[in-house]
């Protein structure tokens, strides 16, 4: 089978990406051809992919070469959609998979004669709420995406027929259980209790709301606590007792989430969807605190209110009173995680894939 994966645009940094890379990967390893159309103002992955790479130029013709020095069209995604149509026009596949809302609408349009999927990721209209005026029209771009008539597939089962999108078939994105893997259990013997987070500066990721919750209990522990951030703004650094880290890559990011006592994921927009630091720190048996994001629950993770630091408060010193009982939690956190095993994960979406 020849998949081909579409993007305006090139590629970029966002967990969704290694999704893609690591989809690819496994396909290519099941023996299936796989093929990523960017435009010719090309980044390397940052999630690494064996997937061959074809370019598209300003004109819409098909090259086998991208660079970063290209020149972008003006006009931002609106002519990079249109030259992504003609591309598609000039290839043949079995599946075409669109997976950003910039890439339904030309895939849709494109006359490549394959099978149309769209793997959804999150409601990308929610995230052009507020911002500049040109976020109007993207998110409407976003909400027309879902009514293309493209088979859907979601990455959650709480986008399932979830406002214009429609669908009976989920696939979890996966986790590389080889490189996260579990922490030996310790005591809490030792100071300072690690606090960890990844650093967003996205209002609605809520980190804001971690750092004011670290901040009130330093003032009452001092150097008991620490909080440790991946990623983020460095002048978080300025905030005592607050370490930014900036893990390059898996093997660094799982390393991390393993130093931590517990992990505080404090985001407030589609809370029922599966967000990646959660069911990474659970693989590495990290206790974690989170307003939700699939699959925590009571029995496998410690919840708090949203836009709420004093509820982060409150659930650290509980925790720090009871960690031995987080050890419970974690074990049931751990049994679940197997479900987002990448074999797994990419199976299944294969198996979409044949369904006649």
């Amino acid at each position: 089978m020849k998949i081909l994966i579409p993007l305006v645009g090139t590629f970029s940094k966002e967990g969704g990406w290694r999704v893609l890379s690591e989809l690819a990967n496994r396909w290519l390893k099941a023996g299936h051809e796989v093929v990523f159309l960017s435009h010719k103002k090309y980044k390397k992955p940052y999630f690494p992919t064996d997937a061959k790479i074809l370019f598209y130029d300003n004109k819409g013709n098909i090259s086998e070469s991208g660079s970063d020095n290209y020149p972008l069209p003006f006009g931002g995604p609106f002519p990079l959609r249109r030259k992504l149509i003609k591309a598609l026009n000039q290839l043949s596949a079995d599946v075409v998979l669109a997976t950003q809302n910039f890439t339904a609408g030309p895939i849709k349009k494109s006359t490549i004669k394959a099978k149309k999927f769209y793997y959804i990721q999150a409601y990308e209209p929610e995230f052009y709420d507020g911002g500049p005026l040109r976020y109007k029209v993207y998110k409407q771009i976003a909400i027309n995406s879902y009514k293309k008539g493209l088979i859907h597939i979601v990455n959650a089962p709480m986008y399932q027929n979830f406002k214009e999108i429609m669908s009976d078939k989920v696939v979890f994105p996966g986790i590389d259980l080889d490189k996260f893997y579990p922490k030996e259990y310790k005591p809490l013997d030792s100071m300072p209790f690690i606090i960890g987070s990844i650093g967003r500066t996205e209002i609605y990721k809520g980190t804001s709301f971690v750092i004011e919750a670290f901040q009130n209990i330093r003032k009452s522990l001092g150097n008991k606590v620490e909080l440790h951030l991946a990623f983020g703004n460095e002048d978080w650094n300025n905030i005592d007792g607050v370490k930014v880290f900036y893990p390059k890559n898996d093997k660094e990011l799982a390393d991390y989430y393993r130093t931590l006592n517990c992990y505080v994921c404090a985001g407030y927009l589609q809370m029922d969807a599966i967000h990646y630091p959660v069911i990474e720190a659970m693989s590495c048996n990290v206790p974690v605190i989170t307003t939700g994001y699939y699959p925590s629950s009571e029995e496998n993770s410690y919840k708090i209110k949203i836009k709420d630091s004093q509820s982060i408060v409150d659930k650290i010193y509980w925790m720090m009173d009871n960690y031995e009982e987080t050890t419970i939690k974690s074990k049931i956190a751990l049994q679940i995680i197997q479900e987002f095993d990448w074999d797994r994960v990419a199976n299944k979406m294969l198996g979409y894939f044949f369904e006649k």
